[in-house]
């Protein structure tokens, strides 16, 4: 741990792999919903592959070209579903802290899946990952964004949380009417490692299981930097000082978007100029109860773009008495 009197500003961020039990003991004091943590968008579309089948969040028009024209129109998909190139255990690694994780069920088997435009790896491995990461760092939490749950049943529910149950059991943190007492410290008390937002009503009544609105999540839906830079200014103006809040640096193609540019992909057109131009709007922001909280973007380990890192030396503003929290 490092001491108060050491300059703990100076190494915020040093060692993502655990950056949050090296944080000072302030931070580590402080409601969880007011610290900056790098998250995922989309977070195991790495798993996609060009022959992946479609899935039912792909847009109808896609799903119904790839009838019939099968394997070329996936291959173009492919290109405009894959956000991530890093698995869930090496963006743990790099100091990521918040997945999000869009599932479906596939029909004629019992498994949820993770989904973008095409089905990617069952849901099962990516909680193996993260049980398997938090065995190995007890002073990390990780944040599971469950969302969507395209074609679930009541079944599917009742499977999907008793995986939860099984892997993550006594780690999962209980939610409440207000979270400011929910620190790192605190958790580490209590044992839980494990934040589960869910979004879906199956879960109401469930102590462990965040419903959406303890965890906002706005969503920008544009392809223009200027206008998405604006949502997020105006979006964060207004947000709730007792609940989290997901800041999404992402830009959204449409259809046209999409028709324009299916040559390309979803990276070199949306991904690069925007994670070019969030660094130094984020370098501008700062954590706290009037700050940022979970801040997510694609491609998280873009060369030349050290987006973890700039997320986390976020917090070091609080120590040093410029931010109010």
């Amino acid at each position: 741990m490092y001491e108060e009197s050491s300059s703990p500003t100076d190494k915020i961020g040093d060692d993502l792999q655990n950056w949050m039990s090296l944080l000072p003991e302030t931070l580590r004091n402080m409601p969880v919903i007011y610290l900056a943590i790098p998250g995922s968008h989309d977070s195991g579309s790495y798993s996609i592959t060009p022959s992946s089948p479609m899935s039912p969040d792909a847009i109808p028009f896609v799903r119904q070209l790839a009838r019939v024209l099968g394997p070329l129109v996936k291959h173009f998909v492919h290109n405009w579903s894959v956000t991530q190139r890093a698995s869930v255990s090496e963006q743990l690694r790099a100091g990521i802290r918040y997945l999000d994780l869009r599932l479906a069920t596939r029909p004629g088997f019992k498994q949820v899946y993770f989904v973008h435009g095409q089905y990617g790896m069952d849901v099962e491995t990516i909680l193996r990952e993260v049980d398997a990461f938090l065995g190995d760092h007890e002073g990390e939490i990780v944040i599971l964004d469950l969302q969507h749950f395209y074609a679930f049943t009541p079944e599917s529910h009742a499977h999907l949380m008793s995986l939860l149950e099984s892997y993550f059991g006594g780690k999962l943190c209980p939610w409440g009417r207000t979270l400011t007492h929910i620190s790192l410290n605190w958790m580490r008390a209590k044992g839980y490692q494990v934040i589960a937002l869910y979004r879906d009503d199956a879960a109401r009544g469930v102590p462990t299981l965040w419903p959406s609105n303890r965890w906002p999540t706005p969503w920008p839906e544009t392809t223009s930097v200027s206008i998405m830079l604006a949502f997020l200014e105006e979006r964060l103006g207004r947000r709730s000082l007792d609940a989290g809040f997901v800041t999404q640096c992402v830009l959204t193609p449409d259809v046209k978007f999409f028709l324009k540019h299916c040559f390309s992909t979803l990276e070199k057109k949306c991904a690069e100029p925007c994670n070019k131009a969030v660094i130094p709007w984020l370098q501008k922001q700062h954590s706290g109860s009037m700050g940022v909280n979970v801040v997510i973007c694609d491609f998280v380990q873009m060369e030349g773009i050290n987006f973890c890192k700039t997320v986390v030396q976020l917090n070091a503003k609080l120590l040093e008495g410029s931010v109010k929290t």
